[in-house]
């Protein structure tokens, strides 16, 4: 046969109790929570906001920039999206980061959609849902499914493509035309090393019989002639634009974690990524794992063979990465990790279940409980110790009630006590309770406790208190070489504020992060409130204070 056809493609009954419009209301939950409301965050949020700006008020398209300096970590992919989306809401009055925010749900929804449709692939109809709660359940990305960030493109297209590969054992060219859709995002929006890895898992397939004909070779032909062509017209506007910058990627940024031609790094520190992911990936990890043993007689199937080839390579590739792999690096191991999940589901164990499922119903009901207590206690005031305490961690904040956001957690309480009522199979049961688990505690995190977060998480108030230091020196540059890339990106952002980090002999006042040289002219000092550990200072580089 030419194709390939799912065992599980017959028509089957609707479970009892499972209806699409319940995870599609699971996974609104889970997004909205978080993409408004608050100011740009470490970490690199910042950073991501200043070049969105930058683009916003006219930056070329091909160079992501803020400061004075091009910004090239990540392919301009996710700052062309977030700036098409902020340029309109802004102008209804939404702040450019919420508005760019919301283009990290977007990415997130069309990732949740993608997986689904590589489970109902492999694994036949509604079992795309349990690899879509298996995600949403993972801890690691509760943060960067809510980030101000370019790395949610890396999940977007890790998932794309394993529904691209299994679609293609039906359809090569439309799956090629699939697979180069994906490519051609992590060209534009991550790096070529991404893409490589991309590219290196679909041609492993061939060592699987499903894949091991002559039609394949047209899916790949496909998928490469779509992506690569268009991926190189960013790359060649790049070179012609800005040389300079252009050498910069190239040398130091164009394969991810492995840096670029002029510095190719490898072996990151060891024990990074095992430790990591073995928080990052969770609960994914074990049940993923216990899902490819439970199943190894079918190991040369596709619904085995596709994603432990990617589960391999993916990890294999993160563990050989250089010091510039990061936490957010790991989003590609999720969506293989969750379709493993989906199909030894059903084989867990009871008491490795049950297990699961009281764990998970203790440690976020009893982390739920905790937040509303906490807040009960720093809106009333009683106990007095506590409640100073708290107001001492986040001293900007002042004391009030968030209306929308205390009955948005009050819903999604309810909901979740309504939820641990129903009935299902036991593994199933596991996931749904945990997936509405991790759902509750970071709704009711942010329901009741933005505010307070970014009243000690944001830069503005400090970059607004520096500029009222700078509005009293003489015009001129300010040395900004020795600060972070955060406070530079929020001084960028914030402010119009000339700051310069390149270049900087003729500037007369420096800021600097960490305590001034002995002798110098500190004209003003500041940091975020209830900040103890960044704290900065604006000095005269051409006084001391003897003078």
């Amino acid at each position: 046969m030419l194709t390939y056809v799912p065992e599980t493609e017959r028509e089957q009954p609707l479970p009892p109790g499972q209806s699409p419009w319940q995870l599609l209301l699971l996974c609104l939950v889970w997004l909205l929570p978080g993409l408004i409301g608050h100011d740009p965050w470490k970490p690199a949020e910042l950073e991501t906001a200043a070049v969105i700006q930058r683009f916003l008020d006219g930056q070329h398209w091909s160079l992501p920039w803020y400061g004075d300096s091009a910004y090239l970590i990540h392919g301009p992919l996710y700052y062309w999206t977030a700036a098409i989306l902020a340029w309109p809401l802004s102008r209804m009055g939404l702040a450019v980061h919420d508005a760019a925010r919301l283009v990290t749900g977007v990415w997130m929804a069309l990732a949740m959609w993608g997986l689904g449709l590589a489970g109902r692939e492999l694994y036949g109809r509604r079992q795309g849902r349990v690899a879509v709660m298996a995600l949403i359940g993972s801890i690691g990305l509760i943060v960067w499914g809510h980030h101000l960030s370019p790395d949610v493109i890396l999940l977007f297209s890790f998932a794309w493509q394993l529904y691209a590969l299994a679609w293609a054992l039906r359809q090569p060219v439309q799956g090629g035309l699939l697979l180069g859709m994906s490519w051609l995002v992590l060209l534009l929006g991550a790096s070529w090393g991404e893409f490589l890895l991309s590219l290196v898992t679909a041609m492993s397939l061939v060592a699987f019989r499903p894949w091991r004909r002559p039609w394949y070779l047209a899916t790949l032909l496909t998928a490469l002639v779509t992506a690569v062509p268009l991926g190189l017209i960013w790359v060649v506007d790049l070179y012609q634009f800005s040389p300079p910058a252009f050498r910069v990627w190239l040398n130091y940024y164009a394969f991810g974690a492995f840096g670029g031609l002029a510095a190719w790094q490898s072996f990151h520190t060891f024990g990074f990524f095992f430790s990591i992911v073995l928080w990052f990936a969770w609960p994914v990890l074990p049940l993923g794992v216990w899902g490819a043993w439970s199943n190894k007689a079918e190991w040369r199937s596709p619904k085995l063979a596709l994603p432990i080839m990617a589960l391999l390579l993916n990890a294999c590739w993160l563990a050989l990465a250089g010091d510039l792999i990061g936490e957010s690096s790991l989003l590609i191991v999720l969506p293989a990790l969750s379709l493993l999940t989906t199909v030894g589901i059903d084989r867990l164990r009871r008491g490795a279940a049950a297990a699961l499922n009281w764990f998970g119903i203790m440690t976020f009901g009893v982390g739920t409980f905790l937040l509303w207590c906490a807040w009960l206690v720093i809106q009333t005031g009683t106990p007095s110790s506590w409640a100073r305490t708290l107001l001492e961690a986040s001293p900007a904040w002042h004391p009030h009630v968030a209306v929308i956001g205390l009955v948005f957690t009050l819903a999604i309480s309810a909901t979740w006590c309504w939820v641990l009522l129903r009935k299902r199979s036991l593994g199933r049961l596991a996931i749904t309770n945990w997936a509405c688990g991790v759902t509750l505690l970071w709704g009711a995190l942010i329901g009741l406790w933005q505010p307070w977060l970014d009243a000690s998480k944001s830069y503005r108030p400090v970059v607004a208190a520096l500029q009222v230091a700078i509005n009293s020196q003489k015009p001129g540059c300010i040395d900004g070489s020795l600060i972070s890339d955060s406070m530079a990106a929020s001084i960028d952002y914030f402010s119009d504020m000339p700051l310069q980090r390149r270049e900087v002999d003729g500037c007369r006042l420096q800021l600097l992060s960490g305590d001034p040289p002995p002798g110098s002219m500190v004209l003003w000092d500041g940091a975020r409130p209830g900040e103890r550990h960044e704290h900065f200072y604006l000095i005269d580089k051409t006084h001391s204070a003897a003078q």
